[in-house]
């Protein structure tokens, strides 16, 4: 199981955090294990199953609770994850707010759970989701993807719907797409507020955010997956364009008890990171932020942040991260207005979207871990152990309630 947290300033106080559960399926290594979990439809929910078609041939994606321990009856569910009634017996069912099974794509992931919050970061709110569950459950495939598989999805073009039904363009995580879409949605407002800015007569028809391709995030791909740069925002006169943005990455891991910035030179020395309270949120003073003008250049700032992250075999997990890590896109946009008797306006606005893969949670009778990676495990356990009491004092929706930020 897999818990995927996200926060969004814009909903209300009862629903600004939210979980929902992912179930990965069996690993090749796990094939012939009997499976003990079950995702169930909510009352209010339509058919959310994938295939259609009737037959008892479609699989479930997409519920409000799972059922776990349960035993069920093969002579009356002959199609695996076509959920009937009754065949059922024991088990646990907890409710969440969205569930996923073994069946559910990446891009229904993204879909569903990231798509509100980029929108409304782009809006001018901070948004975060944050991976959280034992180790091997994919947190990191769920954010990230394989072997970092979002490079290749942001440089390689595509024809039609190619890249749609291929399993490259499925395994990709939601960070890779959410920079991809981030991109075009500002490219597209540029060119909206700006018009033919005199820098390039064919851009309109060269870009696909501008003559719509892009228009519905995640599932749509284009000629050129991500605008070039945002190199032609400046005009002649140098800040009079009525839109500008920049988009900046900071990179951060939490190995044990110390903040590492993994977007620093490896040739230069690691700053020491402190941890302070600005304006309601929390500014990590030391750490740097890296300008980037494309998704793909974004994604070779976090590839190079990534093969510096701390990981390790344990007997659960072949690579293993053994720190916390916290990728942010921050997003500056500035807006310039001129009206007549009133002057020239500025609106100027920051926000940010942090994307979190946590280190799983362990059993060191489980991951037969030793030495450092046993003391690895504790203080993964412990940090977890903390953040839990963190996350359910925000939940509570207590006034006033006591929120232990800093006990670890």
């Amino acid at each position: 199981l897999e818990y995927i947290f996200y926060r969004n300033t814009t909903m209300g106080a009862t629903t600004n955090i939210q979980v929902a559960v992912r179930v990965r399926p069996f690993l090749p290594a796990e094939a012939g294990s009997k499976s003990c979990i079950e995702v169930l439809p909510g009352d209010d929910q339509a058919d959310l199953s994938n295939g259609g078609g009737g037959g008892g041939q479609s699989r479930l994606t997409q519920g409000k609770s799972v059922r776990i321990g349960f035993h069920r009856h093969q002579a009356h569910h002959p199609h695996d994850g076509h959920t009937q009634g009754g065949g059922h017996s024991e088990g646990h069912t907890f409710t969440f707010d969205k569930c996923f099974s073994g069946h559910a794509t990446q891009v229904e992931i993204y879909q569903t759970l990231v798509v509100p919050l980029l929108t409304a970061c782009l809006d001018g709110y901070n948004a975060t989701t944050l991976a959280y569950g034992q180790t091997g459950a994919g947190k990191t495939y769920t954010t990230l993807g394989p072997n970092l598989s979002g490079s290749a999805f942001l440089s390689q073009p595509t024809n039609g719907n190619e890249q749609l039904n291929s399993p490259e363009y499925d395994s990709v995580g939601i960070l890779p797409r959410a920079l991809r879409d981030i991109f075009i949605k500002l490219e597209q407002k540029r060119l909206s507020l700006n018009g033919s800015d005199g820098n390039s007569e064919n851009e309109a028809n060269d870009n696909p955010a501008a003559n719509g391709e892009a228009s519905e995030l995640g599932i749509h791909p284009t000629k050129s997956p991500v605008p070039k740069s945002n190199k032609h925002q400046t005009s002649s006169n140098g800040e009079n364009l009525p839109f500008h943005y920049q988009v900046k990455l900071q990179f951060l891991e939490l190995y044990g008890e110390e903040v590492r910035d993994l977007l620093t030179a490896p040739d230069k020395a690691q700053p020491k990171i402190m941890i302070r309270d600005k304006n309601g949120d929390a500014e990590a003073l030391g750490a740097v932020e890296i300008p980037v003008s494309s998704a793909q250049e974004a994604m070779v700032c976090l590839t190079r942040g990534m093969l510096r992250r701390v990981t390790g075999a344990t007997s659960m997990n072949a690579e293993s991260s053994r720190s916390h890590a916290i990728m942010s896109v921050i997003i500056e946009q500035t807006s310039r207005s001129f009206v007549e008797g009133e002057g020239k306006t500025l609106v100027a606005q920051r926000s940010k979207f942090n994307f979190v893969d946590l280190a799983g949670s362990e059993r060191q009778k489980r991951t037969n871990a030793k030495g450092q990676r046993m003391k690895e495990g504790i203080n993964i356990n412990k940090g977890l152990l903390i953040l839990g009491n963190v996350i359910s004092a925000l939940a509570s929706g207590e006034k006033g309630k006591f929120v232990p930020f800093r006990d670890s």
